[in-house]
C-alpha cells in the first residue's frame, strides 16, 4: 500500500503550479485581456501617453486601480488600415494588484478590419511577477525595466513563470487565439513545452493540442509530465489531460515512480491551486519496476498547500510488487486513502473482496526460503506512520467481513514447513518496523474466530471461538528464517465456545488414517515457545472412541500428551468395540498420546474411580493402558494397605449341572449374579487373559462371606465361541462374571456360623466351591459354631452348606498312598 500512496501524490504536480498555471495564465487569462487592449490601442494613442523618444506608454486605471499598462517603442499605422507595434510590452495586473503578468515581443500586427491580431516572431510571457512599488514603476516594467529599478531580467522571482511561443494569432470575431507552433515555458526549475494551442474567449477554454511535456526537479528528484492533449476550462476552473503520464526518477530507493491515466480531470480553486483530481482509464501507479497498482478510476483531493488529503481508486484495484526480498499481489473492488497535513498517508481502506498475498525473505542468499502472508477479507483498514521515512509504515490494520490471515514459514532443519492461519468477523493487527519490513506484533479477533496451526511434524491443529488474541515472536533484523520465522505466533488466547481439533500424522505401518481429536472449552491459551495449549472451563476432549471432561486440560503439541485436573471424567472404548465404555472419575489425570496410557489421580479422601457395567475400581492412582488392555491401581508413592477397592460380578454358570450342590440352600440360583468386593494395596488387571492380580494384603467380601489374605488372583470369564460367531460373555473390559478366585498367604474366611483358615483357597463361581489348603506345619481348618473344628490336608465346602469334605493325603509304608475322607454334617 506504500507504493500506491506515494504515487497518488503525483497528481498534485499535474495541476498545481505547472502546466495548469501556464495554460491558464498564458493562453487563458493574459491573452484574453491583452487582445481587448490592443483592439482599442489606435483609438487611444495620445490619451494619457508619456512619449519617450520614438515610443509611448499607456496605462488604464479603474477607481484608482491599474488594470493594464501597454508600452511600444514605435507604432506605425499602415495604409492598409493595419497597425504595427514594435518592441511591445503589455502588463496585466491582478485584482488586488499583488502580481503582474507581462506579454512582450518584437512586433505585433493588428488588422482592425478583420479583427486579427498577429505576433510576428517570438512572443514572451512572464506570469506571476512581483508587485510594483508605484504607478511609475508599473509603466517602467511595461517598458522592460525591473519593478524596483534596473532591467526586469536582472531580478527574478521564484514564483515567476516564463512562456515563449511564436506565430500567435487572435481572431477577434471568433474570440479565439491560436498557434500551431511550439510553446515553451519555465518556472521554479521546471521547463515544459507543447505543440499547438488555441483559446476561446467566449468559453474561456484553452487547449494544448499535442506533445505536452514538463520536466525538471521536484524535491531534488528529476520529474517528467507528459500528455497527448491538455485542456483548461478557466471559467469552470477545470483542466483535462489526455494520455497523461508522470515519471519521478531516483529517490532513496533508486527506483523511479510513474503515474498514468487515459483521462485526467483537474478541479482548481479560484487562486489556481488544485482542489480535486479525477482520473479514469487504466489508472496506473508504479514504483520503479517493482510495484504497480492499476484501477479503472481514481480520485484525489488536495488542500490549499497542494498536499493530498484524500484519494480513492475505484472499479477493481489490482496491486503487485516484485522486489529481491519481497513479492506481493493484491486486489480489491475499491481503495481509499487519507493523508496528514503534509501529504503523508495516515489511513488506507480497501473495500470489497480484498485479497493480499505477500512473500518475504531475509536475504538474497542462495537457497534462502520465503515466508508468506495471505489475507482475505471483505474490508481492510490500515493506519500508517511515516516518521520521516520515505515509505509509510503500517502501524495497525483492521480486517472485517470473514477476515482470514495465513502465515507460512519455511521448513527448518529436521522438520517440515509450519503455518498459522487466523480468522474472525473482525481481525485487528498491530505491526512493528524491523529493518525495512513491517512485521506482525499483535492480533485481535472478534466474532467466529478461528486458528489453524501445522507444526514441523505435520500435526494439524485447529481452534475456533468468540474472540482471539495472538502475539507474534519478535523478529531481529538480519536474522534469517533458518533460525527464526517471519511472523510466528508466540502465544495466543481464545475465549468463548472454544472448539479445538488435532489431526495427528499417519505413522509408518498404520493402515488406518489417524483419528481427529476434538476439544471444547471456554478458554484456550497457546504458548508457542513451549508448544503447549491450556484449556479451561468445561473442557471436553474426544478422539472418536474416548472422551475426557475436566476443569482444565494442558496439551503438549509436540507429543500430543496432556494433563487434566479438576472434576476429571473420562470414558474409554476399544476401537470397533460395541461394549459399554469404561468410565473414570478423578481429580487429576495424565494422558500419554503415543503409548495410549492414561493415569488418574484421586484427591485426599476422594480416590479415583473406574467402572464398566457393575465392575468398579477405586484407588488413589488408576492407570489405564489402552494398547495393552491393562489396568493398574495403587496408592500414591509406596501405596498404603487397603488403598484399592474393587467391585466384581460373580454369577452362576447357567450351563452348570442342575444337580450341583451349588444350587442348594442360600447359594446363587438360576445364574443370578452377585457382587464380589476386593480390598488390596495394588491391582494389576489384564484384559487379554481376563485376570486381576491383587497384592499387598487383600480382603474379599461377597454374599458368601469375607476372606482375608496376602494376595489373590481373580479370573473372569473368557470369550466363548457360539458357532461361527464369537460372543464375549465377559461383557467388555473388566466386565462379566468372576470365574475363579485363588487367594494365598494367611487365609482367613468368615461365613455365617463358621470360620476357616489356611494358606490358600480356591473359589470356583460355577459351583460355589471353596477349596482350602495349608502347609504341613499349619493344616487348614474350619471352625463351625455347631460342629466344632475340622482339619485336614484339604477342606472343601460351599457357603450356606454345613457340609465339609475333608481330604487327608500322605505316605505310608513303601511309598503306598493312603487317603481318607470324612463327611461331617450338622444334625437336624
Amino acid at each position: 500500500m506504500n507504493v500506491s500512496v506515494e504515487r497518488l501524490r503525483v497528481w498534485l504536480l499535474v495541476g498545481a503550479g505547472l502546466l495548469v498555471m501556464v495554460i491558464a495564465a498564458f493562453l487563458g487569462y493574459a491573452h484574453y485581456r491583452a487582445h481587448r487592449f490592443l483592439t482599442n490601442l489606435p483609438k487611444k494613442l495620445g490619451v494619457n501617453v508619456r512619449r519617450e523618444t520614438n515610443g509611448f506608454t499607456y496605462s488604464q486605471s479603474v477607481q484608482g486601480r491599474t488594470i493594464y499598462t501597454v508600452h511600444a517603442a514605435k507604432a506605425v499605422e499602415r495604409a492598409d488600415g493595419k497597425v504595427t507595434l514594435h518592441d511591445v510590452g503589455i502588463v496585466l495586473y491582478g485584482r488586488k494588484e499583488d502580481r503582474a503578468d507581462r506579454i512582450y515581443g518584437k512586433e505585433f500586427e493588428y488588422d482592425q478590419k478583420n479583427g486579427v491580431i498577429r505576433a510576428e516572431g517570438e512572443v514572451h510571457i512572464d506570469l506571476q511577477a512581483p508587485e510594483a512599488s508605484d504607478a511609475n514603476a508599473k509603466m517602467d516594467y511595461a517598458a522592460g525595466k525591473d519593478l524596483h529599478g534596473g532591467k526586469a531580467e536582472e531580478k527574478k522571482d521564484v514564483r515567476l513563470i516564463h512562456v515563449t511561443t511564436s506565430g500567435l494569432v487572435f481572431l477577434q470575431k471568433l474570440g479565439i487565439a491560436a498557434t500551431d507552433n511550439e510553446i515553451e515555458f519555465e518556472s521554479g526549475g521546471l521547463t515544459g513545452h507543447a505543440v499547438g494551442a488555441d483559446y476561446n474567449s467566449d468559453t474561456g477554454v484553452v487547449v494544448l493540442h499535442s506533445a505536452v511535456k514538463v520536466n525538471g526537479l521536484e524535491r531534488d528528484r528529476p520529474v517528467v509530465l507528459t500528455a497527448s492533449r491538455a485542456e483548461l476550462d478557466r471559467q469552470n476552473e477545470r483542466a483535462l489531460l489526455t494520455q497523461a503520464k508522470y515519471v519521478a526518477v531516483g529517490g532513496k530507493s533508486g527506483a523511479g515512480e510513474t503515474v498514468q491515466g487515459k483521462n485526467v480531470v483537474v478541479h482548481l480553486r479560484p487562486d489556481g491551486t488544485v482542489q480535486r483530481l479525477e482520473a479514469e482509464g487504466d489508472v496506473t501507479l508504479t514504483n520503479g519496476t517493482s510495484g504497480t497498482m492499476v484501477a479503472p478510476r481514481g480520485e484525489m483531493t488536495l488542500n490549499a498547500q497542494s498536499q493530498p488529503q484524500s484519494a480513492v481508486m475505484l472499479g477493481g484495484v489490482r496491486y503487485s510488487t516484485d522486489e529481491p526480498l519481497r513479492q506481493a499481489k493484491g486486489e480489491a473492488k475499491e481503495g481509499r486513502a487519507a493523508f496528514d497535513k503534509v501529504g503523508r498517508p495516515e489511513h488506507v481502506v480497501m473495500i470489497g473482496a480484498v485479497h493480499l498475498h505477500e512473500k518475504v525473505r531475509a536475504s538474497e542468499a542462495a537457497g534462502e526460503a520465503w515466508s508468506e502472508r495471505e489475507l482475505n477479507a471483505g474490508q481492510v483498514e490500515l493506519s500508517l506512520a511515516a516518521e520521516g521515512a520515505e515509505k509509510a509504515q503500517i502501524r495497525d490494520a483492521k480486517a472485517t467481513g470473514d477476515a482470514r490471515l495465513k502465515v507460512m514459514d519455511p521448513a527448518l532443519k529436521g522438520g517440515g514447513a509450519t503455518s498459522s492461519a487466523l480468522g474472525g468477523d473482525v481481525l485487528t493487527a498491530h505491526f512493528v518496523r524491523v529493518g525495512n519490513a513491517d512485521h506482525l506484533s499483535e492480533l485481535h479477533g472478534d466474532g467466529h474466530t478461528s486458528m489453524r496451526r501445522v507444526n514441523a511434524k505435520g500435526v494439524v491443529e485447529t481452534s475456533s471461538g468468540d474472540s482471539l488474541l495472538a502475539h507474534f515472536r519478535p523478529v531481529t533484523a538480519g536474522v534469517t528464517h533458518k533460525g527464526q520465522g517471519a511472523d510466528e505466533i508466540a502465544n495466543a488466547t481464545e475465549r468463548g465456545h472454544v472448539v479445538m481439533t488435532e489431526l495427528p500424522v499417519k505413522k509408518p505401518g498404520d493402515s488406518a488414517a489417524p483419528t481427529e481429536e476434538r476439544v471444547t472449552a471456554e478458554r484456550a491459551v497457546y504458548d508457542g515457545e513451549l508448544e503447549r495449549t491450556t484449556l479451561t472451563g468445561n473442557v471436553q476432549a474426544s478422539d472418536g472412541s474416548n472422551v475426557l471432561w475436566a476443569d482444565r486440560v494442558i496439551s503438549e503439541q509436540q507429543t500430543g500428551d496432556a494433563t487434566a485436573d479438576g472434576s476429571v471424567k473420562a470414558s474409554f472404548r476399544q476401537p470397533g468395540s460395541t461394549d459399554e465404555p469404561v468410565h473414570v472419575l478423578a481429580s487429576r489425570a495424565e494422558l500419554k498420546h503415543d503409548s495410549q496410557v492414561a493415569k488418574f489421580y484421586g484427591s485426599g479422601s476422594s480416590p479415583a474411580r473406574l467402572w464398566q457395567g457393575a465392575s468398579q475400581v477405586d484407588a488413589p492412582v488408576i492407570e489405564f493402558e489402552q494398547k495393552q488392555k491393562r489396568l493398574l491401581a495403587h496408592g500414591e508413592g509406596q501405596g498404603a494397605p487397603g488403598a484399592v477397592h474393587t467391585v466384581l460380578v460373580s454369577g452362576l454358570n447357567p450351563k452348570a449341572d442342575a444337580a450341583s450342590p451349588a444350587k442348594t440352600g442360600k447359594q446363587i440360583a438360576g445364574g443370578k449374579a452377585s457382587v464380589v468386593r476386593v480390598i488390596s494395596r495394588d491391582l494389576v488387571y489384564s484384559d487379554e487373559v481376563r485376570r486381576a492380580d491383587f497384592t499387598g494384603g487383600i480382603q474379599v467380601d461377597s454374599a458368601e462371606g469375607s476372606m482375608r489374605g496376602q494376595q489373590a488372583v481373580v479370573y473372569l470369564q473368557a470369550a466363548v465361541t457360539n458357532g461361527a460367531k464369537k460372543a464375549v460373555a465377559a461383557g467388555g473390559f473388566m466386565g462379566g462374571s468372576v470365574e475363579r478366585v485363588v487367594a494365598s498367604g494367611h487365609i482367613e474366611i468368615q461365613q455365617p456360623g463358621r470360620r476357616a483358615s489356611g494358606e490358600q483357597v480356591v473359589y470356583t463361581a460355577s459351583d460355589g466351591m471353596f477349596v482350602l489348603t495349608g502347609t504341613a506345619a499349619a493344616l487348614p481348618k474350619v471352625v463351625d459354631d455347631q460342629q466344632g473344628t475340622v482339619t485336614g490336608t484339604s477342606l472343601r465346602f460351599h457357603a450356606g452348606d454345613e457340609n465339609v469334605v475333608v481330604s487327608n493325603e500322605g505316605e505310608s509304608g513303601a511309598g503306598q498312598r493312603v487317603r481318607t475322607e470324612t463327611r461331617v454334617k450338622n444334625k437336624q
